[in-house]
């Protein structure tokens, strides 16, 4: 899968997109998810025969079956045979997205890993089992390939007068020779196989090694008797397009005999080897309806949609099944990868179904997103018109007006929420925010107080909780609310070190002590930034709702190459889309520093501060990334606005005196120093300072004139 479509899907899993989207009525349509086999969760797992069929890990597939479970309608096999009337599938009488969980082939850990996370979650599945593999105990001829190639020691083999390079190309060539197998007739390569071992010099796999990677009667059995129906793969599983029409008849009859006698239950469904279109022929389906099948599954070709679904082509796709986040991704809604896309999508629902409220809600997300305010506040407005209890419309409506300065309106819808819903945390967190943006301070602290009661953990109504405390003088409140945001995070360093800075003044100073304002302003705020906290607030939110937990994600891990790339072309798409947003600058710059592109971070750090003079960790970053080329000159310019925060960060002060001493500005570097030691009495690089300062002087002294 494509790295930035992935992490696309990582961050619409975590907004309001997806678990709105997944509350629409999307009736229409059946996902049909194609497994193979789970590995472990041990970061050590190799297999000596193909790595392709392990989708994902244990851990993972628990969190998949798990989100399903809990936002879709998973449909076992009978279930989904009775939407079939009259020559037609009719969905369930449901809004929620239906979806069918299958696995292929037969391996082992379908029973001792795939099972157990199913019965769990009480989860219906179909497994689809090659028969003669189960009988023989033989692995598929895939897993073969890869064997005896990766075992392979020769530094190239020769197959049909063909060289195939072995060391780093072994991957190319176990791709080839499944290939074949897909492509060829089967009487072309029946005895591929066997060749292939002979020109590797490397023997079959032994019995006991195969043995153990598959599925036993036994535990085909076991799973039979719960709510895992099982279903025919074939017999061999030889590509369907490689043979004629009497032997594709042979593999399908023969498989379902088999299985019935050995579980002793009807077999209804087959799913066609490598189904996808080209490995199957015209007359597949017919001959797996004359087989006595009643449903057939294809292979990797997509979305079903209910009343087109034909019986013997039921599209599967084992794409995007990866992780959670692309699994919900493909199962609200598999069209979308952009805002464009989903915007093309909606406008066409919208012609088909003019009255229809949902469209015009979703509709009034995109324009968000694309930071199209007016027509975001037209279309929430238009869904209210035709659904006026659509309360997600009527938030949306209200935090949108308020984007936009609309603050009377935005107070009207949020209130008209809280008649119906006074439980509602979310609604009076937005009003809090809105009474804020009047500058209604005494309603703002009232309102998101109340969020608070309703639940405690809401992390952003304490830190702006902490912002209108701080502005209202009330500080042991404010710090209050700082160490509550802290135990919440107590990963975030930079809050414990304020409330570790604060509790210190107000050992020393008590609460009323004028030192605790810049302190708590440095971090959450004051009154001057409290349209900046609106604006900044809802930018996040029509960028993406969780936006701040994003750059915290990438401010605070570790990445692989290949992850900082996409995060990259993700944030470079961002900055595209919201040029005029400094946290999308600010981020790019992070990544770029992760990347070692100095020069490109130094640009966004520049551009971040442009946007916003006010952006403490944007200018912090640039100041260091200065020092450290002893761009002193440029550097002590944004140290100097850094100092009129009044931060208690001692790192910035010692920062501060190291370029005054570069500069030969001793007096400053002294004071700035001596500050570093009033924050951290014990900080030893201050004190190292400290007495090179004195040195200095001392040198000085004893070379002056008499």
């Amino acid at each position: 899968m494509n790295p930035k479509k992935e992490l696309l899907a990582d961050v619409l899993f975590n907004l309001n997109l997806i678990n709105l989207l997944k509350r629409l009525p999307l009736r229409n349509k059946l996902i049909v998810l194609n497994y193979h086999r789970v590995r472990p969760v041990d970061p050590p797992f190799a297999t000596e025969f193909e790595d392709g069929v392990y989708t994902l890990n244990a851990d993972q597939f628990n969190l998949q079956i798990k989100w399903l479970k809990h936002n879709t309608l998973i449909l076992s096999e009978n279930e989904l045979i009775d939407c079939y009337r009259d020559g037609i599938f009719f969905p369930p009488k449901t809004s929620a997205p239906c979806v069918m969980i299958t696995f292929d082939d037969g391996y082992r850990d379908n029973y001792t890993i795939a099972y157990p996370i199913l019965k769990h979650y009480d989860v219906p599945a179909i497994l689809f089992v090659t028969t003669q593999m189960v009988n023989t105990r033989q692995v598929p001829w895939w897993d073969v390939i890869a064997y005896l190639i990766k075992r392979c020691a020769k530094p190239f083999i020769t197959y049909d007068n063909q060289p195939f390079p072995m060391g780093d190309s072994k991957a190319d060539a176990i791709a080839h020779f499944q290939l074949l197998m897909k492509k060829e007739q089967y009487e072309h390569t029946k005895y591929l196989i066997q060749d292939l071992s002979d020109a590797c010099e490397v023997p079959l796999p032994d019995a006991q090694l195969q043995d153990r990677e598959i599925l036993t009667w036994e535990q085909i059995q076991e799973m039979a008797q719960g709510q895992i129906a099982f279903g025919s793969h074939t017999h061999t599983h030889r590509v369907l397009s490689t043979i004629n029409a009497s032997s594709q008849k042979e593999e399908m009859i023969l498989s379902k005999l088999i299985i019935e006698k050995n579980i002793g239950q009807p077999v209804l469904s087959i799913c066609y080897p490598c189904g996808e279109p080209q490995y199957i022929t015209e007359e597949t389906a017919e001959i797996a309806a004359s087989s006595g099948y009643m449903l057939g599954f294809t292979a990797n070709t997509g979305v079903n949609y209910w009343k087109s679904i034909e019986r013997f082509t039921i599209r599967r796709t084992a794409s995007l099944l990866q992780k959670v986040s692309t699994v919900s991704l493909l199962t609200i809604l598999p069209e979308v990868f952009t805002w464009g896309t989903l915007a093309s999508f909606q406008l066409k629902t919208m012609e088909a179904h003019p009255r229809y409220a949902d469209v015009y809600y979703r509709l009034g997300i995109i324009y968000l997103g694309q930071e199209k305010i007016e027509q975001a506040i037209k279309s929430f407005m238009e869904a209210l018109r035709f659904n006026p209890g659509y309360t997600e419309a009527r938030i949306k409506l209200g935090i949108s007006q308020a984007f936009d300065g609309q603050y009377d309106e935005a107070e009207k819808n949020l209130l008209l929420i809280i008649e119906k819903k006074p439980s509602f945390a979310d609604v009076y967190f937005y009003l809090g925010i809105v009474y804020a943006g009047k500058k209604q301070i005494p309603d703002a602290i009232r309102a998101l107080e109340k969020a608070l009661q309703i639940n405690p953990t809401y992390n952003d109504a304490i830190l702006k909780l902490g912002i209108l405390y701080c502005q209202q003088r009330q500080l042991r409140l404010a710090l209050g609310m700082l160490e509550r945001a802290r135990e919440l995070d107590p990963s975030d360093q930079d809050l414990t070190t304020l409330v570790e800075a604060g509790r210190n003044i107000i050992a020393t100073y008590g609460h009323s002590s004028a030192d605790l304002f810049p302190l708590f302003a440095s971090y959450i705020g004051n009154s001057d930034h409290i349209d900046e906290l609106i604006r900044g607030f809802v930018s996040h939110l029509n960028i993406s709702p969780n936006l701040k937990d994003i750059i915290d994600i990438v401010e605070k891990s570790d990445f692989n190459r290949n992850n900082l790339d996409a995060l990259l072309l993700l944030f470079q798409d961002y900055r595209t889309q919201f040029p005029k947003y400094s946290d999308i600058h600010y981020t790019l710059g992070i990544i770029y520093k992760k990347l070692n592109q100095h020069k490109e971070a130094e640009a966004c750090f520049n551009e971040s501060v442009r946007l916003n003079p006010n952006y403490i960790k944007a200018r912090l970053i640039l100041f260091n990334l200065l020092t450290e080329q002893n761009r002193f000159h440029e550097a002590i310019e944004h140290g100097y606005a850094l100092e009129r925060f009044d931060l208690l960060y001692p790192d910035l002060y010692c920062g501060l005196a190291e370029t005054c001493l570069a500069l030969a500005k001793y007096a400053e570097a002294e004071a700035f120093a001596r500050k570093a030691v009033t924050i951290n009495p014990i900080y030893p690089r201050a004190h190292r300072l400290l007495k090179k300062l004195t040195d200095i002087n001392s040198v000085a002294v004893e070379d002056s004139p008499a």
